[in-house]
C-alpha cells in the first residue's frame, strides 16, 4: 500500500470517528441543557453581587457584551486603518 492510500484510509477512519462522536453529542445534548438560568449563575451570582439589581445588570452575561464590544472596536479600528490611510499619507 502506498502512503497516499494509508493517509486516505486514516483520514476516512478519523472522519468517521469524529462524525459518530459529534452526532452522539448532538443527540444527547438535550439531557445536559438546563432551560432558564444556569447552575453556575444560581450558585455564584447572588454571592458576588451586593444586591439583586446588580445581579441582573452586571451578571455573567456582561462578559459576552464585553466581547462583542471588543469585536466592534477592533472592526472600527481596522476600517479606519484601511480607509484612513490615504488621509494620513496625504501631503498638504
Amino acid at each position: 500500500m502506498s502512503k497516499t492510500t494509508i493517509r486516505n484510509l486514516l483520514a476516512a477512519v478519523l472522519t468517521a470517528v469524529f462524525s459518530v462522536t459529534l452526532l452522539d453529542a448532538i443527540y444527547n445534548l438535550s439531557s445536559i441543557i438546563n432551560p432558564g438560568v444556569s447552575n453556575i449563575y444560581n450558585a455564584l451570582g447572588t454571592q458576588i453581587a451586593p444586591n439583586m439589581v446588580t445581579v441582573v445588570i452586571f451578571d455573567f452575561r456582561a462578559y459576552d457584551t464585553l466581547g462583542e464590544s471588543i469585536i466592534l472596536l477592533t472592526a472600527g479600528l481596522v476600517v479606519l486603518l484601511i480607509f484612513g490611510r490615504g488621509l494620513l499619507g496625504a501631503k498638504k
